[in-house]
């Protein structure tokens, strides 16, 4: 009887001190990402789905989690089908907040998406957004 209870208490303590799946160190993933016009504190203002064509400057914001220190991300900016800008990211920590920027001229009117892709290829997410 003694013998089952040590038992399912171990079990018990081993449960509750696993990482979750989502969160789990090696795990890579995008927790938020969105499109801004500037960031302040690791954090992006002016988010939306679209902008003004005078808007100048955007700013693709991800916070990626699972990540060991000197893991590497790629913002990859389309405009269309046509890419436009690759921006290669240092990830500090399994916690971490990063970001890249695109000049965007006035012209460039249409349909964007940044594609965020881990170091292995795996496309980790896809932010899309229209300039008009």
């Amino acid at each position: 009887m003694h013998g089952s209870k040590i038992l399912v208490g171990t079990i018990l303590a081993l449960a509750f001190s696993l990482p979750s799946l989502g969160q789990a160190r090696g795990q890579l993933s995008v927790h938020d990402a969105a499109i801004g016009t500037y960031v302040a504190d690791r954090k992006p203002y002016g988010t939306s789905t679209q902008f003004s064509s005078t808007v100048g400057q955007l700013y693709a914001f991800t916070h990626i989690v699972g990540a060991d220190a000197g893991t590497r991300v790629t913002h990859k900016w389309y405009y269309g089908e046509q890419l436009m800008a690759e921006v290669q990211l240092r990830i500090g920590g399994d916690n971490w907040r990063t970001w890249s920027s695109k000049n965007v001229m006035s012209d460039w009117v249409g349909e964007w998406r940044v594609e965020v892709i881990a170091d292995d290829g795996t496309m980790l997410e896809t932010i899309t957004f229209e300039v008009g």
